[in-house]
């Protein structure tokens, strides 16, 4: 059975963020040899681990977020069926679409305000700053998009009463 075209190219986007992540782990990992071992270090090897860590994470958070890989509380959901567990995922939805909406607006302005100024990440080279923080607006913009996507799951989903044997 051939997998749909949209669920590849999800799979591959987690797998090139989960590389790049890695990436950042394995320059942390170089950084603490140079310095323990040979005693010297560059300062753009403290600061790219960080950045790529952080590129991966906020393009992976949108996503994840239909196969519902990030933390929640589930506890009052769960025992909920029917209306007011429809109305419950809604609440959920719509609070998560306003989350990323805000977060993404204000990383636009954010954003646009280190390119206006010409803010840098002074290093041993000149960073410019609009370039590391682009990551948020960008993330949480396709956060939003996939916060949009499932709620209309969740309006679609009929939420009847789990049987209470299947979950023994």
């Amino acid at each position: 059975m051939k997998t749909p075209f949209l669920l590849r190219l999800k799979r591959r986007w987690i797998e090139f963020w989960g590389l790049v992540f890695f990436i950042g782990v394995g320059v942390n990992f170089a950084e603490i040899i140079c310095r323990s071992v040979f005693h010297f270090s560059i300062d753009l090897m403290f600061d790219i681990p960080i950045w790529l860590t952080i590129w991966a994470v906020m393009m992976l958070a949108g996503p994840i977020l239909p196969d519902g890989d990030h933390v929640s509380v589930d506890m009052v959901r769960d025992h909920l069926h029917g209306v007011p567990r429809k109305v419950c995922e809604i609440v959920n939805c719509l609070a998560t679409i306003a989350f990323g909406a805000v977060i993404t607006y204000g990383g636009v302005v954010f954003t646009l305000q280190c390119y206006d100024f010409n803010m840098n990440i002074i290093r041993c080279i000149s960073v410019p700053r609009w370039l590391v923080e682009c990551c948020v607006p960008i993330g949480m913009f396709m956060f939003t998009l996939f916060a949009v996507y499932q709620l209309i799951v969740v309006v679609r989903t009929r939420y009847a009463k789990a049987d209470k044997e299947a979950g023994e």
